[in-house]
């Protein structure tokens, strides 16, 4: 920034100061929540419970907004990563490296808001929400969310998803295979078996079938059956010598 720049950026900043106000809460009255733009240059907080802003170069920032035409959450972001560190110090993961910084644009009645996040590896987190009128003039930051609680260092407070941003999708949990009951054994059923008509022996002396097969010699003990209509008496074949 150059020394016209920045010297025209001083004057803005002061005549804002002594016409601007602060927002005021529902019931009327001021927001002590907000913090008018100021180059006084008051001393940044310290310790554990120091807002996320004292480690934002909230001035500078807002300068790139006005001066530099940054008026597009994607412009401002890109510049404010382009030289990690020199916008920022916060450092959420402790791992001696300055966050990366991004940039959500929030509603205002009073104007135009840029809510500033940082990204550690833990994930997203408020550090400030800056405003500014209608014209772009900067009016000065909320310490978090526009209205809300404060974002420090100890608690700093979880960024809330972008309007019209796709839900995240919910996790996927395996389902164990359903068990399927083994069928039960198939029973063969034996077919029926014909009963076999019993052989009949002729009587000795009864006259032969023509085609009929010879009829088995009598054994003893076998009952010998009488023809039908015949005079001879059914009795037990005699043993053979």
């Amino acid at each position: 920034m150059s020394e016209s720049t920045a010297r025209n950026a001083a004057l803005v900043l002061a005549v804002l100061v002594g016409a601007c106000g602060k927002p005021v809460d529902p019931s009327g009255k001021e927001d002590a929540t907000f913090t008018k733009a100021s180059m006084a240059g008051a001393p940044a907080p310290t310790g554990e419970d120091r807002p996320l802003s004292a480690d934002l170069a909230v001035e500078p920032v807002s300068m790139l907004v006005t001066f530099n035409r940054l008026k597009t959450p994607d412009k401002l972001q890109d510049a404010l990563n382009k030289k990690p560190g020199q916008f920022s110090h916060i450092d959420l993961d402790k791992d001696a490296n300055p966050d990366p910084l991004t940039v959500a644009d929030r509603p205002s009645k009073d104007g135009h808001a840029f809510e500033i996040r940082v990204r550690p590896a833990t994930g997203e987190f408020v550090v400030a929400t800056m405003l500014f009128d209608h014209e772009w003039s900067y009016l000065g930051h909320y310490d978090g969310v526009m209205g809300g609680a404060a974002s420090t260092t100890a608690r700093p407070l979880p960024a809330a998803p972008q309007p019209g941003a796709p839900p995240a999708a919910p996790p996927v949990v395996a389902t164990p295979p359903a068990v399927v009951p083994s069928a039960a054994p198939t029973q063969v059923m034996a077919a029926p078996v014909a009963p076999v008509a019993p052989t009949t022996t002729p009587a000795p002396g009864a006259p032969a079938v023509p085609g009929a097969p010879a009829a088995a010699p009598a054994v003893a003990g076998a009952v010998q059956a009488a023809p039908a209509g015949s005079a001879q008496p059914a009795g037990v074949a005699a043993k053979q010598p």
